[in-house]
């Protein structure tokens, strides 16, 4: 797998999850306090919408993403997605939920939501990223290879031409190799490359 790329999403997503403004902090304590007591499983649209946003400020304006404010964002868009998931975004807040528990580090639940958004969005325009996703979270945050095999060749299977096609080919080759022997196995493919631009 390319490891740059693989740092660079984990890299993008922190700096997501962490940009704003420090002079909102105390709006902030007291968006999380309202927030944490809606029950957004009984909001109609428009109020969950605009619990949404409420939601979302909260959680991009602090310096550092607290695991609260990203359990209830992750709480708002999966109940949007799962209640009026015919409606525009259900698709976009379901992989956003899957986005915001990886970088949480929350397995169980960034499986469910990128397992989920692959089953029930066919259509989505990030479906085959967040398969990619899923077989990234199921190496790295599961340890399970043998799932993360299945769902790497899934990819390929499904989307041989997609732009990180060659990225999950390089994740089957790499399942269960140390950071220390992938970067061994750079180096030595490098020096057999240079051997044999010096011999032509």
């Amino acid at each position: 797998m390319n490891v740059f790329k693989i740092v660079a999403i984990l890299v993008g997503l922190s700096v997501l999850a962490s940009c704003g403004a420090t002079g909102e902090k105390q709006d902030n304590a007291a968006v999380e306090k309202n927030t944490a007591n809606v029950d957004v499983n009984k909001l109609n649209l428009t109020n969950l919408v605009a619990e949404i946003k409420k939601r979302e400020k909260a959680f991009k304006s602090e310096e550092t993403v607290t695991k609260e404010n990203a359990v209830l964002l992750m709480e708002a868009y999966v109940a949007y997605s799962e209640r009026f998931n015919n409606r525009e975004y259900a698709d976009e807040y379901l992989f956003k939920a899957g986005e915001i528990a990886m970088g949480q580090e929350m397995t169980v639940d960034a499986i469910r939501y990128l397992t989920c958004l692959y089953d029930e969005f066919p259509r989505y325009d990030k479906r085959a990223y967040g398969l990619f996703l899923l077989g990234f979270v199921q190496e790295n945050l599961s340890g399970n290879l043998d799932e993360a095999k299945r769902v790497y060749e899934l990819f390929l299977t499904e989307f041989p031409n997609h732009e990180m096609a060659d990225d999950a080919k390089a994740s089957i080759e790499n399942l269960g190799k140390s950071p220390e022997e992938i970067i061994r196995e750079f180096e030595r493919k490098d020096s057999i490359a240079n051997a044999n631009k010096k011999a032509a």
